[in-house]
């Protein structure tokens, strides 16, 4: 298995650099990175791909911490079954990226479940009162599909150190006289905020290189990286071969900056995990 995946990484970086034994000429060229480099197309992707993914991170980011306060509520004032709740917040994590998809294209397409409720309770008239939601050019039901996918990732992360908030800690929050808000705020939050964090930084990089979410509710223009690859890949020109390995090359390495990020905020929190519970 190591070496078919040696080999992989060895005929991928060999292709970039012009040596290709299907094609009659094979030569030392740096032509296709300058191609991708000097490419408009390839700088408005890598924009909307960075755009869409931070985006959706950031708001399954303020989610997480709004469900994570509604659980620490939970836990103190009893307000729902607490596991019953947990078990519904993570259940969309057992659902493939596809899967997910597919579904949301169903529910907020244009005649889709959504418009046809709405169409039949009379709140809209006409297909065009209803907002377009899925393959449009903001990547709103790309953005809404990351976020229903993150949001139970970055929550089981978080969890158990909402769990684990000691009886001495609410002893601390009375002598202090902490509402819940403050009490949050002040304590609960510091200590999941790390962990929090590299869920980030870990739902950052795995968006990067993500293909189904964008190829079923994006648009052909503009398109996030991966796509851009497909299309390109499904040509079936052998002269656009090197010009596709250096852009795999280019989203490995964006990847693996965005993976270096979330090592390095690992080793920065590690002091948090040392702190006496």
């Amino acid at each position: 298995m190591t070496f078919f995946f040696l080999y992989g990484l060895y005929y991928v970086f060999m292709t970039s650099i012009g040596y290709n034994r299907v094609l009659s000429e094979s030569y030392f060229t740096l032509d296709y990175y300058k191609d991708v480099l000097y490419s408009k197309e390839f700088y408005e992707s890598l924009i909307y791909t960075i755009k869409i993914n931070t985006i959706a991170s950031f708001i399954a980011f303020l989610l997480t911490v709004i469900v994570l306060f509604l659980v620490f509520l939970s836990k103190r004032k009893g307000y729902f079954y607490t596991k019953f709740f947990q078990k519904v917040i993570e259940a969309p994590v057992f659902l493939p990226y596809l899967v997910s998809a597919y579904g949301v294209l169903l529910l907020l397409m244009r005649r889709g479940v959504i418009h046809n409720f709405l169409f039949k309770i009379g709140l809209i008239s006409s297909i065009e009162d209803f907002p377009v939601l899925t393959n449009d050019r903001y990547g709103v039901g790309i953005i809404l599909t990351y976020v229903w996918k993150a949001l139970p990732f970055m929550t089981m992360m978080s969890l158990p150190i909402v769990f684990r908030i000691d009886k001495k800690w609410d002893s601390l929050g009375k002598l202090y006289n902490l509402s819940n808000v403050q009490f949050f705020k002040k304590i609960v939050f510091p200590l999941v905020f790390p962990t929090i964090s590299v869920s980030f930084f870990m739902v950052l990089t795995y968006l990067f290189a993500s293909f189904e979410t964008p190829y079923i509710l994006g648009v052909t223009h503009p398109r996030v990286l991966s796509v851009w690859v497909f299309d390109s890949y499904t040509k079936m020109s052998l002269d656009l071969r090197g010009k596709i390995m250096v852009m795999n090359i280019l989203i490995s390495s964006i990847s693996l900056l965005f993976g270096g990020l979330m090592c390095s905020a690992l080793k920065f929190f590690t002091k948090f995990g040392e702190r006496e519970w």
